[in-house]
Parts: C-alpha cells; structure tokens; sequence
C-alpha cells in the first residue's frame, strides 16, 4: 500500500550509476530495531529510491549506492527525515522516535542548524493549528475567546518573527533556506471557509523560491509541488474535466519558474511523469505545450497556423507514421531523405541554430551519441535556419557528429509542415520503419527512453 501511495506522490526511477560515487550513510535508531526504510533524493524528473535497508538487532541502518553528495530523505510508511549530505561517508544518530527524537550528526554540522529551525516551526505551527481549531468552534464573545486569541495572535507573530529573521540575516545559509521553503502561512481564524482556502494559497509560496537552485530538484521541491497541486484540488479539476483553470494552474507554476529555466525543465518532467500521456492526455499536453512554448527561440507563424499545428501535434502518438522528409543541404550527399538513414532507432531533431533552447539540446545529446550510436542510435538533426552559412557555421563549432541537414524556409517550409513543428527544439524518435516510439519533451525524457530501448 506504501508503495502506491509513494508511486501517486513521486516518480519512481532507478539512480544511473553513470560518473558518480559510492555513498554510504550509517545511522544509530535504537527505537526502530527492526523497521524497514528508504533513502530517496530527487533529480530532473522527481523524487526516486536510492536503496532500501532495514533497522538491525544492534540498532544500526547503512545505506549503500552510487551516487553524489546532496540533498537526502529517510522515510518509513509515516515520518521522515530530510538531510544534506555533504561527502561520500556520512553518518546520524536518533535518540527516541522520529516523530520526537534528538537527531545527532558529525561535528559542526549544519544540519544540526536545519533540524534545530524545522523544530521550532514544527512546535509553533502544531499550536496556532490547534488554537485555530479551538477558536473556530467557540463563540467570539466567550471570555475564553478572547484569551485564547490573544495567545494565537501571540503564537503568529512569534512566527513571524522567525520567518523574518531566517529571511534577513540567514538566507545565505541551506539550512535556513530548506526549514523556509517548507513553512506556509495560516489564516488568521476570522478568515473562514473560501476565505480562508485563497489566503493560503496566495501565499503558499511566500518563503519557497523557485529560483533557488539549491531547493530545485529536491524531495523538498516536488513535496511542496505535490502540496500545492492537493490544495489546488487538481483531481478534482480532472474528473470534472475543467481544462481551463488546470490550464491557469500549470500556467501560474511554469510563471513562478521564470527566473529559473532549469527549474522550470524539473516543473515540466515532474508534470509530465505525473500525468503521463496515456493517462492524462489532455493534462500531459496542457503541461507540454506550457513547456515547449517558454522554451522555444521560433514562435512566428500566425495564430491559426499555430492552433492548427498544435491541434495535429497532440494526434501524433506511438506508432504514428512519420512522413518520409527529405533532407535539404545534407552534409552527407548519400543522405536524400530520412528513409536512407540505415538505423534501429532514429532521434529526429527539428532545431535552430538560433535559439539558445535548441543549441543546449544538442549540446546535451552530444554527450550521449556515442554511447548510444554504438547500441544502433542515429541522430537526424534538421535545422530550420534561413541562412545557409549561418547554419555551416553553428554545425562546425558545436561539433555535431551526427547527420545535419536544413530547411531554409524555416518554420513555414515543407518539413516543418509535415511535422507540425511549431516551437524548436521538437523532437522525434522513430524505428527502421519511420515509426514514432515517443516524443520526448526535455532531455530527461530522451534519455529515460534510450535507456529503456537500449539498455
């Protein structure tokens, strides 16, 4: 059952072992002997298993995998706890439970610092909730009331005051940055019902920064994502088919990443691993249209066009025929069309030298086509450039290995047109036959595909 719950909250992959080191973290949990627990971390596309260990006779836990330094969660069914890890050898105690013990860590340790400023919030936040509890059930002009909103409004401003003093002077700190993306503000009791629901959530990301590169990409990240989406009552959305205001809520996300493009790539892996295709179409596409259309340099065909290419983009699917394109200005002369490409997988990338999104791609893919060219990977790179030296010139310093071809009519231009393409980069990978097998959004995606096909 945990792990289903755990599956609706995080996308589950397995950690590439690929240029990383061997970590190992023991930790001392004398009240938990015998339990079963997790390590999980995060990266571009959510939160995922590290390794699983269980607590022994003796009290102790140790975690072993390939991995880096950074940002960690232990977690059983109900409680967990979140950790930086700073070196490859790392090391925790617990006195008591974890919903209550006294953590311990190597000296001078800052999570220390962490775990001392998540306690305090833990503490003032667990007593204005029960005093707003309290107040909502009792009559405003009861003494008692009285009392104990004066004590709440006591409890809030302390608060406040916290929030303050981590945001002013100790920003620069992890340690109070993590314990801050982490705290929501709560109504004030006279704010009720639908009141209430729309002050929390125009505040819900007061103290979390998307921009934040550190928080980016952690379980802290995607839990405070989850949160929001919950409070936002997305399942409701989708069962009552309410396309717009999901629309406007993925909207407003990709909106509060703009400061922060990589955070914006995590956004939309973590959307659409969420929401997969199969399952969520409609949702999926909202999410990858957002995407594709804040990270493109080519967005210039009027509006109908784009409509138009954008409604015949989301019916291509698995299986969808690929039109057989012919390659314009090869710098391979045997290569006429994309049918003469002898390979078991094709990646088809329809780019632009100038757009800083596209050359970032193939930056990326260049780093994988070796690897995956030997396992019967080819890459078509078709650019949409109008300026025949301009593109030579962008091929030669990028060192592109790969088949390069262009379309010097760009978006409005033949091949453009039989692939829909309305942003840059799109892509495309099919088999032998001009197939679609996917149609990989970010480079997460492609890389997650090639290792399914190939690995």
């Amino acid at each position: 059952m945990y792990r289903k719950l755990l599956a609706i909250l995080f996308f589950l992959i397995p950690l590439l072992a690929i240029g990383q080191d061997k970590m190992s973290l023991k930790g001392e949990m004398l009240d938990h002997k015998g339990e079963n627990f997790i390590l999980l971390t995060g990266d571009d596309g959510g939160v995922f298993i590290v390794d699983s260990a269980k607590v022994d006779y003796n009290g102790v836990i140790r975690f072993d995998w390939e991995g880096n330094p950074g940002f960690y969660r232990i977690a059983n069914k109900s409680n967990k706890i979140d950790i930086k890890i700073d070196g490859k050898d790392f090391w925790f105690s617990l006195s008591g439970s974890m919903e209550d013990g006294e953590l311990q860590f190597p000296d001078n340790d800052e999570n220390y610092q962490y775990q001392y400023y998540l306690s305090e919030f833990s503490i003032l936040n667990e007593s204005i909730e029960d005093l707003r509890e309290d107040l909502l059930n009792l009559n405003e002009k009861d003494s008692l009331f009285k009392e104990k909103y004066s004590e709440f409004k006591k409890l809030k401003k302390s608060k406040r005051n916290l929030l303050k003093d981590l945001w002013g002077s100790h920003i620069d700190a992890w340690s109070a940055r993590f314990a801050l993306a982490q705290q929501e503000l709560i109504p004030d009791v006279k704010l009720k019902g639908q009141k209430a629901d729309d002050f929390y959530l125009k505040h819900f990301f007061d103290y979390f920064a998307f921009s934040d590169s550190l928080l980016t990409g952690t379980p802290v990240y995607y839990e405070k994502v989850a949160k929001y989406l919950k409070a936002q009552k997305i399942t409701d959305l989708i069962s009552e088919g309410n396309y717009k205001e999901i629309k406007d809520l993925i909207g407003n996300l990709f909106w509060l990443t703009e400061l922060n493009p990589g955070s914006q790539k995590y956004m939309a892996n973590y959307l659409m691993n969420r929401f997969p295709e199969e399952e969520y179409f409609e949702v999926y596409h909202i999410v990858s249209d957002a995407y594709r259309i804040l990270n493109t340099c080519e967005y210039v065909l009027n509006t109908k066009t784009i409509k138009r290419r954008i409604n015949n983009y989301k019916a291509i699917t698995k299986g969808w025929q690929v039109p057989d394109i012919h390659l314009y200005h090869t710098n391979d002369g045997r290569m006429q069309n994309l049918s003469n490409v002898n390979s078991e997988v094709t990646l088809l990338i329809v780019w632009s030298g100038s757009c800083e999104h596209s050359v970032n791609m193939l930056s990326q893919i260049s780093e994988i086509y070796y690897t995956y060219k030997e396992l019967g990977l080819e890459v078509v790179a078709v650019s949409l450039d109008g300026n025949l030296n301009y593109w030579k010139s962008a091929i030669m310093n990028g060192a592109y290995p790969w088949i390069n071809s262009c379309d010097t009519d760009g978006l409005h231009g033949t091949v453009a047109s039989q692939l829909n393409t309305f942003v840059t980069p799109s892509m495309f990978l099919i088999d032998s036959s001009l197939k679609t097998i996917a149609l990989p959004q970010t480079f997460f995606q492609l890389e997650q595909k090639l290792i399914e096909i190939f690995m």
